[in-house]
């Protein structure tokens, strides 16, 4: 009889133990940061030269978190410029955004995170923010529109609802511009630059 009572007071505890594991995961879970994946993100902007055509370029390397009080960052790496052609990408890098002064640019806004710990996967919270974009030693407030959506694996989708339109003089980018525009020979290229973002988050 001892020996049955000491086992069943062994399970006991074996499953008190276990469910207070398992309350401390997920109250971790909840309070953890989430951390940006590169692989899996995406910061697009839009060229127009010529006042007709259109190209579609972007960043490969971003490093962001978005803090569990609901502070969000994400450093672009500017030197990770993709234009599909690599000539196009030195000029940028060097004539444009000049990066061995400003090798990054940041974006920093904070969220609801309340809400979105509510979020269910599946569930989409769609939220208006103010964006500080600082790039080339210049900082702005832009505002945006994000949907912000819950995905299975602890991830959450944080993607524009609409481009974000950046005014290249609101940055002191206009004069790299005009240094592209020559070497490139074009007759003009567009000072307002449209940029989508599809961030994927995970804990």
């Amino acid at each position: 009889m001892l020996d049955k009572s000491h086992k069943k007071m062994k399970i006991i505890s074996l499953k008190k133990t276990l469910l207070a594991l398992a309350l401390t995961s997920v109250a971790y879970s909840a309070t953890a940061d989430w951390n940006l994946n590169n692989k899996e993100s995406t910061l697009n902007f839009i060229s127009t030269k010529k006042l007709t055509v259109g190209e579609v370029h972007t960043f490969k390397s971003l490093n962001g978190v978005l803090k569990d009080n609901g502070k969000v960052s994400v450093d672009v790496t500017l030197s990770s410029v993709d234009t599909k052609i690599p000539k196009r990408d030195e000029r940028m890098k060097k004539e444009l955004f000049e990066i061995l002064k400003f090798p990054k640019a940041t974006v920093s806004t904070t969220v609801d995170v309340k809400a979105v710990n509510k979020l269910k996967v599946g569930e989409t919270l769609l939220q208006p923010l103010e964006l500080n974009l600082s790039i080339h030693g210049q900082t702005k407030e832009v505002e945006a529109e994000m949907r912000i959506t819950a995905l299975t694996g602890n991830k959450l989708l944080v993607s524009t609802v609409k481009p974000i339109v950046i005014n290249a003089d609101d940055f002191k980018l206009v004069a790299g511009l005009g240094v592209l525009k020559e070497l490139a020979k074009l007759s003009s290229i567009s000072t307002a630059v449209p940029v989508t973002a599809s961030f994927i988050f995970e804990k």
